[in-house]
């Protein structure tokens, strides 16, 4: 079996199709149509993945899917072809993809595996780097500080992330550029790391001029830790 796959919508049709492809694909599933179900299943079950109607009656998928991240289950939420305002509010409450209705099934399984891969290969003991008060979740790519998510974009985020890995030790602004941008070589390269930096500070300190977490090693790089532990 590769995994178990909780498929969560009104519709009785699309309940049986995907549970049919999901099943012919090697997966165990169950089915609901109903929200406050789904996290009673989730919570008895522990499914590796849950696919999430987005559009449910009564307790909305919008609804659910938080509860679903908080139980550390990976969610990919379907959503009317012509919603995409729906899709965005998935992401931002904690959804890992989406997929549109009416959807391709060969595509459905290849966002499926990649996501089960990609959450069954994480330690799920040690999905989190704590440095201080502040928290990466890896999983849900978010940070926290003192329990507080920080909204960040993309690339902020990639940024932390990759500093929360090498804790307490500077990292190059080239290193940053390669590992972040995938870039060898830009022109102002430098610049824009700076500039990122700079408004990382502004969500993250609430002293930007007397950083707490992002620190500067002038010569060597930026470095997150946490000077009200470390002392640094």
């Amino acid at each position: 079996m590769k995994g178990k796959i909780l498929v969560v919508d009104d519709e009785r049709d699309i309940q049986d199709v995907l549970s049919f492809v999901l099943e012919d694909a090697g997966y165990e599933t169950r089915t609901t149509g109903r929200g406050d179900e789904a996290i009673s299943l989730s919570e008895q079950w522990n499914p590796d993945l849950v696919i999430l109607d987005i559009g449910l009656p009564q307790l909305s998928g919008l609804e659910v899917c938080p509860r679903l991240v908080a139980l550390d289950i990976p969610v990919l939420v379907l959503s009317s072809h012509d919603r995409d305002d729906q899709i965005v509010e998935g992401l931002e409450v904690g959804a890992e993809d989406y997929v549109s209705k009416p959807f391709n099934l060969k595509e459905l399984l290849l966002r499926v595996k990649k996501i089960i891969r990609r959450t069954k290969s994480s330690d799920t003991s040690g999905h989190r780097l704590a440095i201080g008060a502040l928290t990466i979740d890896l999983r849900k790519s978010s940070v926290s500080i003192e329990g507080d998510v920080i909204n960040l974009t993309p690339t902020e985020y990639k940024i932390v992330e990759l500093l929360g890995k090498h804790a307490h030790t500077p990292v190059s602004s080239e290193d940053l550029l390669k590992q972040v941008w995938k870039a060898e070589e830009w022109i102002q390269g430098t610049e824009m790391v700076k500039v990122n930096i700079s408004r990382l500070r502004k969500k993250l300190e609430k002293d930007p001029a007397n950083p707490r977490f992002l620190l500067n090693r002038w010569g060597y790089g930026y470095l997150l830790t946490d000077t009200k532990i470390t002392g640094a």
